[in-house]
């Protein structure tokens, strides 16, 4: 296939660009999709099967229309295997015309890794090449394009988000994740502190959210696996707390910061420790209900942390406030009395609930009786 570009620089980065039919261009392009266990360095978020039939009935609907103009911005592609290619040759280099040709036969559209990715508009392109379920055609209509040659997955990466995030501004669990992927540690944690600790209750080993996150891209089916929460519905709890716990804004560093969320949700899966295992059947790890907690998490944080606090007794001791709240609050999905909450509105209601639920006396008796417990 060859390809008539030209060169030139879009901002910083070298492209070419020109036009093709979106069957071709789909035929030689696939997506990186991320895949939170098989494929975690991918870069596409999960497909939206509806935004994509839209896609191919506007193109196809083009040619049926031609009194009303149609049109699209250019889908962008980058060569990450070049042997699939040629150099480009110069066809009128004072004109920066360049042919790109692609050798068809190279590309092997079963890897996970494309050779050449859809950085952008892959749901433009997914069914360029028809859908014969659907008898739908494969669509020879043009489409501009623009591609970049070696981009490294960062590089594309970092793309994606700017061209997803920066100037779309979709607030995504899938964008967020690759906001850690793209960020040093020390950049992020100053930047959006709350996305660094969401990041660390993710990835830590100990923390009760750990391998539980959909962190976006493609849901995969894992046994034994429901991903009930998500990325950035953590971060936006994390963020309640941090505002609203007096105890939390006194420690500057955010390691200190991160290990208090942690005593404090292992303590909330060992008080709840069924509707933890059973997401199905109870609402505590519904959006609502993270959120709900986290803003109660500040009232017993505050009450918890004091001059004479024993660390290691932390945990205990937030335990034996969050099972008071068990007695004006059933979390059951069908039988609880909070099964018709949502929302940030439901969460807020919901913790001042609880917080009403709180006492202090026989908090410090029960935490006593048990063992001491190492620091974290």
């Amino acid at each position: 296939m060859e390809l008539l570009t030209i060169k030139g620089t879009n901002l910083n980065t070298t492209v070419f660009r020109g036009f093709a039919s979106i069957k071709d261009i789909a035929h030689i392009s696939a997506p990186d999709t991320f895949k939170q266990d098989s494929n975690p360095d991918g870069l596409q978020r999960d497909l939206s099967e509806p935004h994509s039939r839209e896609g191919y009935l506007y193109a196809d609907g083009a040619q049926k229309v031609p009194d009303y103009p149609r049109l699209w911005p250019e889908v962008i592609l980058n060569v990450r295997d070049t042997s699939v290619i040629d150099e480009p040759v110069p066809v009128d280099e004072q004109h920066d015309f360049f042919k790109i040709v692609v050798h068809e036969d190279l590309i092997d559209k079963n890897l996970e890794r494309p050779q050449i990715s859809r950085t952008d508009g892959n749901h433009r392109l997914f069914y360029g090449e028809g859908h014969p379920i659907r008898n739908w055609p494969s669509l020879d209509i043009p489409t501009p394009f623009s591609l970049t040659i070696g981009l490294t997955a960062l590089q594309e990466t970092s793309l994606f988000v700017d061209i997803n995030d920066n100037l779309k501004r979709m607030n995504t669990s899938h964008l967020r994740h690759l906001q850690t992927r793209l960020t040093e540690s020390e950049k992020l944690a100053k930047d959006d502190p709350a996305l660094w600790i969401a990041n660390r209750l993710v990835e830590d080993p100990k923390s009760p959210f750990h391998g539980i996150v959909y962190l976006g891209g493609e849901k995969e089916k894992v046994q034994g696996l429901d991903r009930k929460i998500n990325l950035a519905a953590l971060r936006t709890g994390v963020e309640m707390i941090l505002k609203e716990s007096r105890e939390l804004r006194e420690y500057k560093d955010l390691e200190d910061k991160f290990i208090l969320l942690l005593i404090y949700w292992k303590a909330v899966a060992r008080a709840f420790a069924q509707e933890w295992a059973d997401p199905k059947k109870y609402l505590l790890l519904r959006g609502f209900g993270v959120q709900s907690m986290f803003i109660l998490g500040a009232e017993i944080i505050d009450r918890c942390v004091s001059p004479g606090v024993i660390w290691s007794q932390l945990e205990d001791k937030i335990v034996a406030y969050l099972v008071q709240t068990r007695i004006d609050v059933d979390w059951d999905a069908k039988e609880g009395n909070i099964k018709h909450k949502g929302g940030r509105v439901g969460a807020k209601e919901l913790a001042d609930k609880m917080v009403e639920s709180l006492s202090d006396e026989g908090v410090d008796k029960a935490n006593l009786v048990k063992g001491l417990r190492s620091l974290y």
